[in-house]
């Protein structure tokens, strides 16, 4: 019989395939299990731990949308941290943070923020430890929450006090044939004067004493609060400068001499019969991570970041938009430094990022976080006029960091609520105007300029000569006209007439504590209150969880890496040709230069709202 295509043959074939898998044959019939006695393990007791998160308080000078890490952990920006910080207050698994202070070119104003998160998270009941190999006035001033905080017997403490300085220039500039000439109105409007006198004005001392007594108290007061010493043993603390470990500890200011080593073993007597576990990875990862052994995805983001700013993300729920308003003002594209942060603010950037937070139905509230000495009086009015239409549809709120003065204060005086720190620096409602006159200077290396004009007023705003009293006179009318609307939106802004606002005016600044009495901002508070409050403003769901059903998104959105590259030609490349880390170590050049690559970028629009030189005021320390 042929049994070829048969389905004999291919009943037998499937049953010979499925043999081996015990389709096709009966399993032997099972054995009965012989009794065996059971044993019962003994049960397993785990030792209660103590859970400690290592935190670094990384906090510099700028403040920056924050950047996103495909690859892992995103690097926490300034509102990044304090959200941490609350988030880790509440954060019933975590017993206590180990502390890492890191600050640099950080103000008075956001370092004492800081400290007052760190403290409420001390009082949620978490135990905070310090440790650091040497400690100056901000590590201090931070470190002081701390239930313990520890130094090597190497080590030491520096708290110099309290110090501006500014380089006035007048002689120098002799020397090379160049003068200014500089034309202010309010005779507290200083900015400017370092190019033309050789001492401190008495107008500039009578506004910036003030300004000292506020930043030492809030140095004195913060260390006494923390340490729990009486403010004459800060003070005398202070007044002895550096000192060594062992007197350091002997005042008051440190709880332990010890190494690392040591200070990580004594932590354990903090926790009685619990077993310490170090949480280094206690922040999250980034939930939209790629997998780095995925060359094709790796690439693919790599290429997209570099190649163009980063995607929005999509993020369903109602929003409060923070709108970083930072550096110099000046009109055009914000500027960015060779790290691609803000170097300074421009108009067309900012009112680009008003404007898209303003049409955005899911965006209930706009936040805008400034931190500017000012600039540019025409490109702060556009910004202005861009909040003004904001307003008109959403709740709009100011939040001022370490200065907010000048053409700073002009951009957030007509929010619906202005929030400021004690320490923040605002103010500065006046105009200066500042022109080179270079005649001498050619003159002196063999220049001779040769002028054909048309027009009365052709060569009156002209480096190659000086202002003429008729130029001069054309140039302070304009500039009373501008001063004059300042004051009168001022006025519109705060509720107040342009009489009441005068006296405040002048070019005059104030600690963020004396504008409160003098109505000039509506409360005390951070960038974290101001969150706060534009959400309740906005009446978005207080049961919303922030991260979850409810955002903060930031703005302007940060470039990729070829897009800072090309604008990176700013204030400290492309107008100073001197890389930021070698200026570092030379902190009066740095001051200076960067004073005139500010004046340089806004130069165009002649008439600026600048804050005087407030070196070692927006500046805790210099390393």
């Amino acid at each position: 019989m042929k049994l070829r295509n048969s389905p004999i043959r291919k009943t037998l074939l499937g049953l010979c395939l499925l043999a081996p898998y015990g389709v096709a044959q009966d399993a032997p019939p099972a054995k009965p299990a012989a009794d065996v006695p059971t044993k019962v393990a003994p049960a397993k007791t785990e030792q209660p731990q103590a859970r400690i998160a290592e935190i670094t308080v990384s906090i510099d000078g700028t403040e920056d949308p924050a950047a996103s890490n495909p690859f892992g952990k995103t690097k926490l920006n300034y509102h990044g941290f304090l959200k941490f910080v609350e988030d880790a207050a509440a954060d019933p698994k975590l017993d206590a943070i180990l502390l890492t202070p890191k600050t640099y070119g950080v103000g008075w104003a956001r370092l004492l923020e800081v400290r007052t998160a760190l403290s409420k998270l001390r009082k949620s009941g978490k135990k905070v430890f310090v440790y650091m190999e040497s400690m100056q006035s901000a590590d201090l001033v931070i470190a002081s929450v701390a239930d313990r905080i520890s130094i090597p017997e190497s080590g030491s403490v520096f708290l110099p006090g309290i110090a501006t300085e500014s380089l006035y220039m007048r002689e120098m500039l002799a020397k090379v044939h160049v003068k200014f000439d500089v034309v202010h109105i309010g005779e507290y409007k200083t900015a400017g004067e370092s190019m033309v006198r050789d001492t401190m004005s008495d107008a500039l001392k009578e506004a910036l004493n003030p300004i000292l007594d506020e930043l030492y108290s809030g140095l004195v007061d913060s260390i006494s609060e923390g340490r729990g010493l009486s403010k004459d043993a800060v003070k005398a603390a202070i007044d002895k400068g550096i000192m060594s470990a062992r007197e350091a500890k002997k005042m008051g200011l440190i709880d332990r001499i010890e190494y690392r080593d040591e200070f990580k073993a004594g932590i354990r007597a903090h926790f009685p019969g619990k077993k310490l576990k170090w949480a280094d990875d206690y922040r999250k990862k980034n939930k939209n991570a790629i997998d780095p052994n995925n060359p094709m995805a790796a690439l693919s983001v790599i290429f997209s970041q570099m190649m163009g700013s980063e995607r929005e993300p999509k993020l369903n729920g109602p929003k409060v938009a923070i709108i970083y308003c930072t550096g110099a003002i000046t009109s055009g594209s914000s500027q960015y430094d060779w790290q691609g942060s803000i170097a300074s603010m421009g108009s067309e950037t900012i009112v680009k990022a008003i404007d898209k937070a303003r049409k955005d139905k899911s965006i209930k509230a706009i936040v805008l976080r400034i931190n500017s000495p000012g600039g540019s009086g025409l490109a702060s009015d556009m910004m202005w006029r861009a909040i003004e239409r904001a307003k008109a549809e959403k709740p709009v709120i100011a939040s001022m960091g370490d200065v907010a003065a000048s053409g700073g204060y002009y951009i957030a005086m007509n929010s619906h609520r202005i929030f400021a720190e004690p320490q923040t620096i605002t103010g500065s409602i006046g105009v200066v105007g500042m022109m080179p006159n270079l005649d001498g200077l050619y003159r002196w290396v063999g220049i001779t300029p040769q002028r054909l004009s048309r027009g009365k007023r052709a060569e009156a705003l002209g480096t190659s000569k000086g202002l003429d009293e008729d130029s001069r006179v054309m140039l302070r009318d304009y500039m009373k006209a501008f001063y004059g609307d300042f004051v009168a939106k001022v006025a519109a802004g705060r509720g107040m007439t342009p009489a009441e606002v005068e006296p405040l005016a002048r070019g005059r600044i104030w600690s963020g504590r004396a504008a409160l009495r003098n109505g000039l901002v509506d409360q005390m508070g951070g960038l974290r209150d101001a969150v706060a409050h534009a959400r309740a403003k906005a009446a978005i769901d207080a049961n919303l969880v922030e991260g979850e059903g409810f955002h903060v998104v930031e703005y302007p959105r940060r470039g990729g890496p070829f897009d800072a590259l090309q604008k990176m030609l700013g204030v400290y490349v492309k107008q100073l040709g001197i890389d930021r880390s070698v200026l570092q170590h030379m902190p009066a050049l740095r001051r200076a230069l960067t004073w005139v690559a500010s004046v340089q970028a806004v130069a165009k629009d002649r008439v600026c709202a600048f804050a005087p030189e407030l070196a070692g005021l927006t500046a805790v320390h210099e390393r």
